[in-house]
């Protein structure tokens, strides 16, 4: 095999330069970020049809929220202007649907039923008249005004585009600088769902492309400081590079784009191209011998390593195409693409070893000290295993009892830095306006009954109410505030009580839906009879979210359950189900990987119980991860579910090379204790100095503003650390303890 591959290493070469060279619109398209739903939901979700369901009936749900604040009063002249000039420029962008507010507002006179409509501020409009006309539309107030006059909100609806999420950021900027070119940025606010994911987007890219290539870089630094030879830091490179290109290239022709997990892949890649990498190398060093040609110790130490690591490439592939499993697309493409980036590392660790290791000449002074150094840590092991198997049994415990606390949530705000201008205005906003971000629930007349039927528009007032006593629960308006706001005109202050009369509310609906046809099509939907409920809340976590959205429905079937039915919809349930899927797949697929390594192993080394061994070393490390994040109070979310499946195929890389060699000298003669040792002493310079770089590549990245990137450096280093850990002092203590059987029966 290797010697086929040197003979046509050339010919070898051309072709990949070629299949690059295809492959580079792939890579272009690739690196273009989609964080939409259909790149998270598979086509058939029922969660993502109930969705769309939804935007077909009343639109795009996602609305941006502009409080314009003042410590005297809105209610002047000045602002008036403003706010009429502010509506317009907003519904100008092409992207804006509609804008509820102020300086657009209209409020039918008082008059019969079908009556026209007047602006609620007109170039004269004093503030008193104001004050005097909103006195009679409690409901319009309430939705336009706090009760001290001191802050007024607008709601900027967005376009159903078939590209939103694609052009989510830029319209937020579109909006924003069309805000503060109006309003003072010191007296206004934006929040809303697509400011928080388009500021967090904007900053994820930003953030995790900067330590990221800072981690890079540091890996690469430290490497070239050890081994202080440029051709083997092209080697590495080369590796890293042609397998992360090549991937990105398929990823991006066959139609993806990166996404938040998929942005993962060159962490995976830089993981294990290093690995085998360095494993490759360090044997290179071992086995060159004085008077051995350059050419024949790198053909050797090829040879020496190709089995040990197609075993591991087949282990690691195997653990992350358990998450094909997953029911999520983007959990499904991570697993699928890690692989055959896995997979490409393999072909060009040796491809770019018979091109380029004999252009180079050994460097075994890392190597042999590290090699020394160990077989002195293992001779002071032996000599106190007892405090080495109490503290290694102590970290365990520890570890477990950390699991116990370990929870699945995800609290978006929180990911971003505390000065952060989002983070700023969200909790402006809550202060000056209340809670804000909103829950849609849609209301569906039962058979025999109409969203118009008294007995209906009643309970959902009702429900309206009881909604409104919950803690962290603002405003509430829906379809039945649209009939009272109705009513009210004709009967001010009594527009609730007006609510019985079914005359009277077939009428304001018929007015509804002629003189405000855009506004009521975002609250009514008459050929399936559903009305829409819009719960202003505080911005929660997705388990917060869900027992918020629980309590609701109760709520709801015990004041509508009579006549309607009632379920949550919008973008809000549907971020939940993301946290509930990436979570349940992340742990179903890490016990099934795990599974799969384990038979992998089994079939590699053929003894069950070496391959039994290797499961302490290889879930050790997962078992701190999960440990700390559960001791820290680290939550199982998007950011962090993904690493516990990186850290197992960065065990196992470790753990097949070890049991290999210990079973290649075992079968060679060797008794268990001299096995061990020569197995430390062989393999583990690979495993300390492969540690010591990738540690410090991810530590760097704790010192990220954004919460994703400092928690995924941190808890990356933290799993390197156990990783080296359970390889170098638990695993050849588990061996001392429990392999001690004949040569011959290790096979």
């Amino acid at each position: 095999m290797i010697e086929g591959l040197h003979k046509f290493r050339f010919w070898l070469l051309g072709l990949v330069l070629v299949v690059c060279a295809l492959l580079w619109p792939g890579v272009r398209a690739a690196v273009q970020v989609d964080n939409s739903l259909e790149a998270w939901f598979l086509e058939g979700d029922a969660s993502l049809q109930a969705y769309r369901d939804f935007q077909q009936r009343f639109g795009n749900d996602e609305v941006m929220v502009v409080v314009v604040h003042d410590e005297q009063s809105v209610l002047t002249p000045e602002y008036f202007q403003r706010f009429r000039r502010l509506s317009q420029a907003l519904e100008r962008i092409p992207a804006v649907a509609g804008v509820i507010g102020p300086g657009n507002a209209m409020v039918p006179q008082r008059a019969a039923l079908g009556s026209s409509a007047q602006p609620l501020l007109k170039a004269n409009t004093k503030p008193a008249e104001v004050r005097q006309l909103l006195a009679k539309h409690t409901v319009l107030r309430e939705q336009l005004f706090s009760p001290d006059y001191r802050t007024a909100r607008l709601l900027v609806q967005l376009r159903q585009l078939p590209d939103f999420d694609a052009q989510r950021g830029n319209i937020v900027a579109e909006v924003q600088r069309t805000v503060y070119a109006h309003v003072p940025r010191a007296h206004a606010y934006l929040g809303g769902v697509g400011v928080i994911y388009a500021g967090l987007n904007a900053l994820s890219q930003q953030d995790f492309g900067f330590f990221l290539g800072l981690g890079y870089l540091l890996m690469f630094a430290v490497f070239a400081l050890l081994y202080r030879n440029g051709w083997l830091l092209l080697y590495v490179l080369g590796i890293v590079g042609l397998a992360t290109y090549v991937t990105l290239g398929v990823y991006g022709a066959l139609g993806h784009r990166l996404n938040l997990m998929t942005v993962l892949l060159p962490v995976v890649l830089i993981l294990l191209g290093f690995m085998d990498a360095m494993h490759v190398i360090n044997e290179r060093n071992l086995v060159a011998a004085p008077g051995m040609s350059r050419q024949a110790s790198a053909l050797q130490a090829l040879c020496n390593t190709f089995s040990p690591c197609l075993a591991t490439m087949l282990t690691t592939v195997a653990g992350f195409l358990a998450l094909v499993t997953s029911p999520m697309a983007i959990l499904q493409n991570f697993g699928l693409f890690a692989a055959l980036g896995i997979v490409l590392c393999l072909g060009f660790t040796f491809l770019l070893g018979v091109l380029i290791l004999p252009l180079t000449q050994p460097a075994p002074r890392a190597t042999r000290a590290t090699s020394s150094a160990l077989a002195r840590l293992y001779e002071i092991i032996l000599s106190r295993k007892g405090a080495f198997t109490a503290a290694s049994a102590a970290l365990v415990l520890l570890a477990a009892a950390g699991t116990t606390l370990l929870r699945a949530d995800t609290y978006t705000l929180g990911y971003f830095p505390r000065n952060h201008a989002v983070v700023h205005d969200h909790h402006a906003m809550e202060q000056i306006w209340g809670p804000y971000m909103p829950l849609e629930l849609l209301v569906e007349a039962k058979p025999g009954h109409q969203l118009t039927d008294a007995a209906v528009v009643q309970a959902a007032a009702a429900f309206a109410d009881s909604a409104r006593t919950l803690p962290g629960v603002g405003r509430v308006f829906g379809f039945q505030s649209l009939y009272q706001a109705g009513l009210e005109t004709h009967f001010p202050g009594k527009g609730r009580a007006a609510l019985l009369s079914q005359s009277l509310l077939r009428k304001v609906h018929e007015q509804l839906t002629a003189d405000y046809p855009q506004l009521a099509a975002q609250y009514l939907h008459v050929p399936s009879q559903t009305g829409r409920i819009t719960v202003s809340g505080a911005m929660l976590s997705a388990r917060q979210l869900t027992a918020k959205t629980d309590t609701l429905l109760r709520m709801a079937r015990n004041t509508l359950g009579a006549v309607a039915a009632v379920r949550p919809a919008g973008y809000q349930p549907m971020y939940a189900r993301i946290v509930q899927y990436v979570t349940t797949s992340q742990t179903n697929s890490l016990l099934l990987s795990a599974f799969m390594v384990f038979g992998l192993v089994w079939l590699y080394v053929r003894s069950f119980r070496l391959a039994l061994l290797t499961v302490v070393p290889n879930l050790f490390p997962v078992l701190v991860l999960l440990g700390v994040m559960g001791w820290f109070g680290i939550a199982l979310d998007t950011a962090t579910a993904s690493i516990g499946a990186i850290v197992l195929g960065l065990c196992v890389d470790d753990t097949v090379h070890y049991i290999h060699h210990y079973r290649q000298a075992r079968l060679g003669g060797q008794s268990p204790h001299q096995a061990r040792l020569s197995t430390i002493t062989h393999v583990g310079p690979t495993i300390v100095l492969t540690s010591i770089i990738l540690f410090a590549g991810y530590a760097v990245m704790g010192f990220g503003s954004l919460k994703t990137v400092e928690l995924f450096g941190v808890l990356t280093a933290v799993s390197v650390a156990a990783a080296l850990f359970g390889e170098i002092i638990i695993f050849p203590l588990v061996l001392e303890r429990f392999d001690r059987v004949p040569k011959r029966q290790v096979a």
